[in-house]
């Protein structure tokens, strides 16, 4: 086996492994310890992350136990992956910032000449319509980490200019409309709340083996928004109307096209017909109908107000 075709085999090898020695590469490999230490030398150089523990069982360790092999890829695939890096530019704060930092110093430095030139065009001739994302978001890593590996917070979060605290597990992240929003499980109110990541004062992981199984975090995700009491609506709306909804609309609405209209159906709790009067405001005249009447008088009470505040304002 040539000295090439061994060092990404043995990359292969040590990926799952939290720390080896001397022997277990000249057992593996079948080479000698002189051989087996320029291969160590040579794996450091690739960027393996190990360190030496001294002693009559010194060994080497291999740091946050994690490796990821070595992967090639085609020019379109460094393409899409860059075009991904792109879909963020709108974020002032992102996930792993650091890493995607680093990752595109990688590409230029690692990367073809011709490649690169390609990649440089492609930043400044493809431009993505994102909502402009402003505020500060410090833990968005944490949170991503704190979903993967189950893990359970206390949370301080400012809650309307006030600070609360919240023990709980992150379920999901999501960004909509320049935002990044978190589903979290409350250990104790038993619910799921929504919280909105820049808002999030600390966090602090607890080590009190409460976290819940993943699969039954996500199984309450679909029905835990609804109260007994919510109100159904449909309503109608012309070509220009779904337009604007697919700008634009919340997981508990749903549209279906009906002939030459689209009817937009969902259900709002007893704290948020403003909300939703509100945002069936932006529809305007491409509105055809609404049910059931209670949201169109509470529409209709929102356009006295505003048309008031007109005359005697502006």
């Amino acid at each position: 086996m040539k000295k090439s075709e061994r060092l990404h085999d043995m990359l292969q090898f040590l990926k799952d492994k939290q720390d080896f020695n001397l022997k277990d590469l000249m057992e593996h490999y079948d080479i000698s310890k002189s051989t087996a230490i320029r291969d160590v030398q040579s794996l450091e150089l690739l960027g393996l992350p190990i360190y030496t523990e001294q002693g009559r069982n010194g060994k080497y360790v291999i740091l946050q136990h994690r490796i990821l092999a070595p992967m090639m890829f085609t020019v379109d695939e460094m393409h899409a992956l860059y075009f991904a890096m792109l879909t963020l530019e709108g974020y002032k704060s992102k996930p792993f910032q650091y890493e995607i930092h680093t990752l595109e110093e990688k590409f230029k430095a690692a990367l073809p000449q011709h490649v690169n030139a390609n990649i440089q065009k492609m930043k400044r001739f493809i431009q993505l319509e994102i909502t402009n994302q402003s505020n500060f978001n410090p833990y968005l890593k944490e949170v991503i980490q704190g979903i993967i590996e189950e893990k359970m917070y206390v949370i301080l979060y400012d809650k309307q200019k006030k600070s609360i605290q919240i023990k709980g597990q992150f379920i999901q992240m999501k960004a909509k409309f320049g935002q990044w929003y978190s589903d979290i499980y409350n250990m104790d109110s038993h619910q799921i709340q929504h919280l909105r990541c820049d808002k999030i004062i600390a966090l602090e992981e607890v080590n009190d083996q409460s976290a819940m199984d993943m699969e039954y975090l996500l199984s309450l995700l679909p029905n835990h928004h609804k109260q007994h009491h919510a109100t159904s609506y449909t309503v109608v709306v012309t070509e220009k109307g779904k337009d604007l909804f697919d700008k634009e609309h919340y997981p508990s609405m749903s549209i279906q096209q009906t002939e030459e209209l689209y009817t937009i159906s969902g259900y709002y709790n007893a704290d948020e017909q403003n909300f939703i009067a509100e945002y069936f405001l932006r529809y305007g005249k491409s509105i055809q109908s609404i049910y059931p009447s209670a949201l169109k008088d509470i529409i209709l009470h929102k356009l006295d107000d505003f048309i008031r505040h007109f005359r005697e304002n502006v």
